[in-house]
């Protein structure tokens, strides 16, 4: 391309975003920006969902640290416990570690449920307030986003230890998930088990 051509490419590009809007663009354009988001926008609270003896599980994403895979745990003498089963190295770090599955009274997955696919177990690094634990779980699905307005009450015929730390269960690709009480389940460890 010439010198010439060029220059009369710029100035016909020029010329094209330099034009003037059609009547009415402006005006048009202002309003649907000032337009209010529908109503039907529902309230959606962000979790990390993961298996821990066959069942699902979810935790708000405030209270997640990080996910890493799985570490062996270290029994620390005279302090480890059903709920407390040591510390594990995150990162060059040596943290708490506690098993949700006790905690909670969970008993071992099924077979069927065990083998269903790949699973990769993970530590999962839970903080509040300054607190960290960390506990490994058989299976991490990921950050999902669900409406805080379908959340039920949680049923009888949950075991009544996950009950109590169960805010409420939501279904989520044909599973029934129990979102756990982050604060409730803080407090539990802090005062109960260390």
């Amino acid at each position: 391309m010439s010198s010439e051509e060029e220059h009369i490419d710029s100035t016909a590009s020029i010329e094209l975003l330099d034009r003037q809007s059609p009547e009415g663009y402006q005006r048009e354009w202002l309003e649907r920006i000032r337009e209010r988001p529908d109503d039907d926008v529902k309230d959606t609270m962000p979790a990390l969902v993961f298996r821990v003896a066959g069942e699902w599980l979810a935790i708000s994403v405030t209270c997640v640290a990080e996910v890493t895979s799985d570490a062996p745990v270290h029994r620390v003498p005279h302090r480890t416990n059903e709920v407390l089963k040591g510390i594990v190295n995150v990162r060059g770090e040596l943290q708490l570690a506690i098993s949700l599955r006790s905690l909670l009274a969970l008993e071992s997955g099924t077979a069927e449920q065990m083998s269903a696919g790949r699973v990769y177990p993970r530590m999962v690094m839970l903080l509040r307030e300054g607190e960290r634990f960390v506990s490994r779980v058989e299976e991490v699905v990921g950050v999902i986003h669900f409406e805080k307005d379908e959340m039920e009450q949680v049923p009888v015929t949950v075991s009544k230890a996950l009950a109590t730390y169960t805010r409420g269960i939501f279904s989520w690709r044909d599973r029934k998930i129990a979102m756990i009480d982050d604060e409730l389940l803080f407090h539990s460890i802090l005062n109960k088990y260390l």
